[in-house]
């Protein structure tokens, strides 16, 4: 049943994309068709660099606006500075299996911002989150790099956010994400962080350009909101 809603919902963020009718057209997503509180995966939320859990109060507070139950909207709050994102990916398989645990799901959706779409998808690919992930959700991220990891170097996040690092190769390598997962990435030209912004864009998945979004705001912007929603429907 999912997978029917969700061609029906990349058909109409397919619509969305230009700025014209993203504008125009754009229509919360507490007043559109969604699916029961019930049959909805438990979304955990992803912070990034320099972040933390409370990031995400806006974005919460939408989904939750949006249908979702308080028990069905999870964070996960990590080291973003001294340890290596792929440790992080095998704490954030510890998150999504205590999750899995408590609701009694089957799978779990996961919404990333920055750096937190790398450690995300890294769980999906390599980690133990295979398997148990439906829908894969980017927000800002640097997914193929970003030219300001320079500015950090010194900790060992930022070096593998840097265009070429081995972390990166190994990320991008054959597919985007497993065939079993869908995946969306929201992006904006005026990000700001993620340099060169198209940097954000994926292989493979919904890749929806927002312009006039700062790399922060997407955490709180509305329509970035009414987005994940639809895209996690």
């Amino acid at each position: 049943m999912k997978r029917a809603r969700r061609s029906v919902a990349a058909i109409a963020v397919a619509a969305m994309a230009t700025v014209g009718v993203l504008v125009q057209s754009w229509v919360p997503a507490a007043a559109a068709d969604s699916p029961v509180a019930a049959e909805r995966d438990p979304v955990i939320l992803i912070h990034g660099l320099f972040g933390s859990p409370a990031n995400w109060t806006e974005l919460a507070a939408s989904l939750k606006q949006a249908g979702y139950r308080d028990d069905q909207v999870f964070t996960f709050g990590y080291n973003t500075t001294t340890q290596s994102n792929v440790v992080t990916a095998e704490q954030l398989g510890a998150k999504v299996d205590e999750v899995l645990s408590r609701t009694g799901a089957s799978k779990v959706d996961l919404v990333g911002h920055s750096m937190g779409s790398l450690n995300s998808r890294y769980c999906v690919k390599y980690g133990a989150c295979a398997g148990k992930v439906d829908d894969w959700v980017s927000l800002a991220g640097p997914n193929n790099g970003t030219a300001n990891a320079g500015l950090c170097g010194w900790q060992v996040t930022c070096r593998e956010m840097r265009p070429g690092s081995g972390f990166l190769t190994k990320l991008n390598a054959g597919e985007t994400l497993p065939g079993d997962v869908a995946g969306t990435v929201i992006w904006s030209p005026n990000d700001g962080v993620v340099t060169p912004a198209t940097s954000s864009k994926l292989d493979g998945v919904h890749n929806i350009e927002v312009p006039g979004v700062s790399h922060l705001a997407m955490l709180r912007d509305d329509k970035v909101a009414d987005l994940v929603v639809r895209a996690l429907a």
